[in-house]
């Protein structure tokens, strides 16, 4: 299997790499300065997915069977009020790529998120109608209407709060930041008034490989299953990794100053994950005492 990539150079687009399927050839596209881990793990490819031309060009270069589409501007409240700037990346490329695998019979599978929905049920089901508190969430719903009307054939992807470790030049996520930080004894404030419930990236990436060889279509919502304030996911990971769980300091999120509000609640039934998908994701314990094990200063870093 020929795979594109695109968003390679993240957390997410780390594992799928390092998690691929046997006798899986990946391509990895990016602008540029990616990480040179990848050089090893992908034959990596330099374009702005903005430049319909040129990406499509190499697209038909490449002739893929599978495009996984997981770049995007994911900083909430980067796009907060500013929809129109974002949607060209975070809603028409996934359109454009849509169509083009439509047209040309590869398979599509797009990332979308949890932040198409509010938070405002106890438990969200694959097929549940989108309440999203934010633009972030706007813009990834309306590129899922935009991806399924380009191409109903396509899978789509609802990852929630992912941890693991980043590639070594990549955005750190809350687990791995909580680690550094508490290392260095600096205490760490967490709101308890938010819950979720994390997700292992290897774990994604499971359930993207999955669809990826499947024929299933629509939406599949991506969490560990297991809920979680994120105050005490903070207390957890620092408990796996021996910190001390005194400098974790609960607080409100009223107290945060983000620009964006955030679900207050979101969880996920997971009937289609784990049903169609075959993706039992590992409960919170397992998952932070594999990040653990899989540290790169102890390991080569490859969970």
């Amino acid at each position: 299997m020929r795979a594109v990539i695109t968003g390679v150079t993240g957390l997410l687009g780390k594992h799928l790499v390092t998690r691929c399927p046997p006798a899986t050839e990946i391509h990895g596209l990016s602008r540029g300065n990616w990480p040179a881990e990848l050089e090893s793990l992908c034959t990596m490819h330099e374009v702005d997915l903005l430049a319909h031309e040129a990406t499509f060009d190499l697209l038909e270069l490449l002739a893929p069977d599978v495009v996984i589409h997981a770049a995007a501007e994911g900083r909430v409240d980067m796009v907060q009020g500013k929809i129109s700037e974002h949607e060209a990346l975070n809603v028409e490329m996934g359109r454009k790529l849509a169509e083009f695998c439509t047209r040309r019979n590869i398979r599509f599978v797009f990332i979308s998120s949890n932040a198409v929905f509010g938070g405002s049920k106890v438990r969200y089901s694959d097929d549940s109608e989108f309440d999203p508190v934010n633009d972030y969430g706007v813009l990834k719903g309306k590129a899922e209407a935009a991806v399924l009307q380009a191409n109903p054939s396509a899978l789509i992807l609802r990852p929630i709060l992912m941890y693991g470790w980043p590639f070594s030049s990549g955005r750190q996520n809350p687990a791995v930041q909580w680690v550094k930080s508490l290392r260095e004894g600096v205490p760490v404030s967490v709101v308890d008034d938010v819950w979720t419930q994390p997700l292992a990236a290897w774990d994604c990436a499971d359930a993207v490989w999955s669809g990826a060889a499947s024929h299933l279509n629509g939406g599949v919502n991506v969490s560990g299953g297991e809920s979680s304030s994120l105050y005490e996911f903070a207390l957890k990971t620092a408990a796996v990794f021996d910190l001390d769980t005194s400098l974790v300091l609960a607080i409100s999120s009223a107290d945060l100053p983000q620009l964006a509000p955030r679900p207050i609640n979101t969880e996920f039934d997971l009937i289609r994950l784990r049903n169609d998908l075959h993706v039992n994701p590992n409960s919170l314990q397992e998952g932070l005492e594999f990040l653990r094990a899989s540290e790169p200063s102890i390991r080569s870093g490859n969970e």
